[in-house]
């Protein structure tokens, strides 16, 4: 079972906060939930894995395709408080260092108010 609250945080910033175990059961819920907020207007999405106690092959491969779209279309992807078993599976597959990890959600809500601050920057210099 796998709970998802999506949190627009501002203008195109979503946290998503994730609780349960994220495997061949649930990946197609979490999948479906974050093609209704991806989209070429999207500036970053961030999990919340706070609450995530597992996470399967396919589970990893949602998170990669996840950073991989939103890469594509120039937003940010980043994960905040993973638990240490989550963190040890990341870490073993060496894909790690591909993704912005921060430790608790006031790390977090920092890296957000910088690519807002961005945003506003690059809008003022069109």
């Amino acid at each position: 079972m796998l709970q998802i609250k999506i949190i627009k945080q501002k203008d195109y910033v979503y946290l998503v906060e994730l609780k349960g175990s994220l495997d061949t059961e649930t990946y197609l819920e979490l999948e479906e939930n974050l093609s209704e907020i991806i989209n070429e207007k999207t500036k970053a999405v961030i999990f919340d894995m706070s609450g995530v106690d597992y996470i399967s092959s396919i589970g990893i491969k949602v998170v990669i395709e996840t950073k991989k779209s939103l890469q594509r279309m120039n937003a940010n992807f980043a994960m905040s408080n993973l638990q240490p078993q989550i963190k040890k599976i990341f870490d073993m597959m060496k894909i790690l260092p591909m993704f912005d990890i921060f430790d608790d959600m006031p790390e977090a809500d920092k890296y957000i108010d910088q690519i807002i601050k961005e945003e506003i920057e690059k809008a003022k210099n069109k």
